[in-house]
């Protein structure tokens, strides 16, 4: 887990916390929100990170499913749901995030979800989560699990993004963030890190295999290999799962080993 120097206090979720909202004040200042998000991102992702988003058609195919997305970079959550805009996602994270004062409160306007850590609480979120989905909704997950900001391959998926969608609408929607080398006006402003892209790609619906175990177990590797076959084609800087390196060093790689 790579620390961004943000020690949050520690936090507790009761019974009565409501771990997915959904009063009008919510949907109110969630879609005030996501406005000013999108129009505030799109400066920097213009002018500063150099992000193009390409596969936007593949949102309006699915009422509503599992986005899933590797997680490389601080800010990549203003990439995601600018991206999806107007349509809005819940969005997971961890239960910590809930101690970052003022930014956990805009986390939660953005349709933030707190993972819980207590076997109680996350017995809720378990049950809560399909449902929320069947109902509509889209939740992104990052199933990587950890941020790693740059990191020059798609690291193993955690499964239980694709239990959710087996068990709701049985969709996916695998997302990847590539890097690019900086060109013209971003070789003067990106000249020590790449340019970022993010690609909707095709949705991924999971078969019956008979149980759920095996269902999901396909499903979950299939996705994988979706989401790091394209990352090896597309970005300029990767890393694959046979140990080889394109021939062109990350030039922010500070954070990889």
């Amino acid at each position: 887990m790579y620390d961004l120097g943000w020690h949050p206090k520690e936090v507790k979720i009761g019974p009565d916390y409501e771990l997915y909202q959904k009063g009008i004040m919510f949907r109110v200042l969630n879609r005030i929100f996501l406005f000013l998000e999108t129009s505030l991102a799109y400066f920097p992702k213009r002018f500063f990170w150099g992000t193009k988003v390409k596969g936007k058609q593949y949102i309006k195919k699915i009422r509503s499913g599992v986005v899933v997305s590797n997680h490389v970079y601080p800010l990549d959550l203003m990439i995601i749901l600018s991206a999806f805009y107007p349509k809005s996602l819940y969005v997971t994270v961890l239960q910590s995030n809930l101690g970052l004062g003022l930014l956990s409160k805009l986390i939660r306007i953005s349709g933030g979800v707190p993972i819980p850590e207590k076997g109680t609480d996350f017995a809720r979120f378990y049950e809560e989560t399909p449902e929320i989905i069947k109902n509509g909704h889209s939740i992104l997950f990052y199933p990587e699990a950890a941020l790693i900001p740059y990191c020059d391959h798609i690291r193993p998926l955690h499964r239980g993004a694709f239990h959710f969608a087996y068990q709701s609408t049985k969709w996916v929607i695998p997302t990847v963030i590539t890097f690019h080398k900086p060109k013209g006006f971003y070789r003067l402003v990106r000249k020590n890190k790449p340019c970022m892209h993010y690609t909707v790609l095709k949705p991924y619906y999971i078969k019956d295999l008979g149980n759920p175990k095996s269902s999901v177990e396909k499903a979950w590797k299939d996705v994988e290999k979706i989401m790091s076959d394209y990352f090896v084609k597309n970005s300029d800087y990767y890393y694959d799962k046979n140990g080889k390196r394109n021939s062109t060093p990350m030039p922010y790689n500070r954070f990889l080993k």
